[in-house]
């Protein structure tokens, strides 16, 4: 614009300066030793401009002529950025198509013709990462991925890079090693959090993924009630390990997992276990009560029942039902109450229980139960009925958490590295023995049942048979 002004500004003095030499009738002369001479104004004025224009044509060929090579230069480079970006889109397009071959050769290509630009050069890095992991040749790319981990601005894809080809190879702990890097960077990339806590979880490292976790969170890489309850296996988990040397640092994560999540019954299930192995019973207590009231389990009423295992039969049956009435709706509050009924020989009330929820569909679990209310009143062909059908009537997977030996939530590493994910990000429970099929708890070990025809005097008896499972 500055160029342009200046050309407009001499063009219009020129006009000016001509416009006032033609329309002045002065002549000028002139004298010198030995010569003597005039002229007029318009004819100095149009010499001068003739002159300038000379001028100014010259020095338009002579910066022409100096900037000749450097325009070559230029050209030729333009020329070679170009061929190289066609070589880069060339190979990277073979090596999403998996054409390794053809990737390599435009990879060498590429990484000649880039010398001496940075960004092609981070380009034709990443190229020949690409085409060495569509030939297998992980050792190439890890290469290519560490040179482009040292360029500035590719950092991050290169520890990705790093971080997949380590995974490629079985070698988690480089894995974990370059995620972590990428994860101190500072960026904005959700991945290196991502890849860190999914490879610290996946081998069993919980306090490691506590401590990305709180990382992410403070970053805002995950949502805040998914932190939390992720937190809450992770500390769950941890406490599972250090229940036998360390109960003390035990208890402390199972507690902080309780009260992160109320509705995740192994962390109440174990807080409860820890306190009352120490007689701390009241805390035992307090942490069963919570958890019934926002997510009743069968481990927790097993647990429950062992509070206080000397008090009298009355007491236990009152004690069952303050449990269940902290969540009157939920069915396994009814189920509680019909095994507290079964315990005390109230066959009537113990059927009454259960009534609702065999209509809803009748599991092995509740067979069995129907199966000791039948036999409590005598009526051995009722009872071997629901006999029968306990044998192919599905289970529950809530109790199947809970093994032939009472121990609830024997969990492996991969077991809680799973129920990461599924109770932290959708808050749903996860149950192993279930799934493959494990032996369970038989339902009526934990009831102490009285012998048949000890029903209370005002039970007036009703037969099994109201109560059919539907099939």
């Amino acid at each position: 614009m500055l160029r342009v002004a200046l050309l407009v500004l001499v063009a219009l003095a020129s006009v000016g300066a001509a416009l006032w030499a033609v329309q002045s009738p002065n002549d000028i002369r002139f004298q010198g030793p030995g010569f003597e001479g005039e002229t007029s104004r318009a004819a100095i004025v149009l010499g001068l401009l003739l002159v300038g224009a000379v001028i100014a044509i010259a020095w338009g060929v002579l910066a022409w002529t100096v900037g000749l090579p450097g325009r070559i230069t230029r050209g030729s480079r333009t020329a070679r950025m170009t061929k190289a970006r066609t070589a880069l889109a060339d190979g990277l397009i073979a090596a999403e198509g998996g054409d390794a071959i053809a990737a390599a050769k435009h990879a060498k290509r590429a990484a000649v013709l880039s010398e001496g630009d940075a960004g092609g050069r981070k380009l034709s890095l990443l190229l020949a990462a690409r085409a060495a992991e569509a030939n297998g040749d992980w050792t190439s790319a890890e290469r290519a991925y560490a040179q482009l981990s040292r360029e500035k601005g590719a950092e991050l894809a290169g520890y990705r890079g790093l971080a997949a080809a380590a995974v490629k190879r079985g070698d988690r702990t480089g894995a974990l090693a370059h995620a972590k890097a990428a994860l101190d960077l500072k960026g904005k990339a959700d991945w290196p959090f991502g890849s860190l806590f999914e490879l610290q979880t996946a081998a069993a490292d919980w306090d490691g993924a506590i401590e990305t976790l709180a990382e992410g969170e403070k970053r805002g890489r995950i949502a805040v009630d998914a932190a939390r309850r992720r937190r809450a296996v992770l500390l769950t988990a941890e406490a599972t390990r250090l229940r036998r040397n360390d109960p003390e640092s035990a208890s402390e994560h199972a507690n902080r997992a309780a009260k992160l999540a109320p509705g995740l019954p192994a962390a109440s299930a174990l807080s409860a276990r820890i306190h009352l192995a120490a007689g701390r019973t009241g805390k035992a207590g307090g942490a069963i009560e919570a958890a019934w009231r926002a997510r009743p389990h069968p481990a927790l009423s097993l647990i429950w029942s062992d509070l206080k295992p000397s008090e009298s039969a009355n007491a236990h049956a009152d004690r069952i039902r303050h449990l269940a009435s902290l969540n009157p709706p939920h069915r396994e509050s009814r189920i509680l109450i019909g095994e507290a009924a079964i315990a005390a020989g109230d066959w009537r009330e113990a059927a009454e229980a259960l009534k609702p929820i065999v209509e809803d569909g009748a599991t092995s679990r509740l067979c069995t139960l129907m199966e000791a209310i039948a036999r409590g009143r005598g009526s051995t062909e009722d009872a071997n009925r629901w006999a029968r059908l306990a044998v192919s009537a599905p289970r529950e997977p809530d109790w199947s958490d809970i093994d032939p030996d009472g121990r609830a939530f024997d969990y492996s590493d991969a077991d809680w590295a799973r129920l990461v994910y599924a109770y932290g990000d959708g808050a749903q429970l996860i149950h192993p023995r279930y799934e493959s099929y494990g032996r369970e708890l038989a339902a009526t070990t934990r009831i102490a049942l009285p012998a048949p025809g000890a029903a209370p005097p005002d039970a007036p008896s009703a037969p099994a048979a109201d109560y059919v499972a539907k099939d």
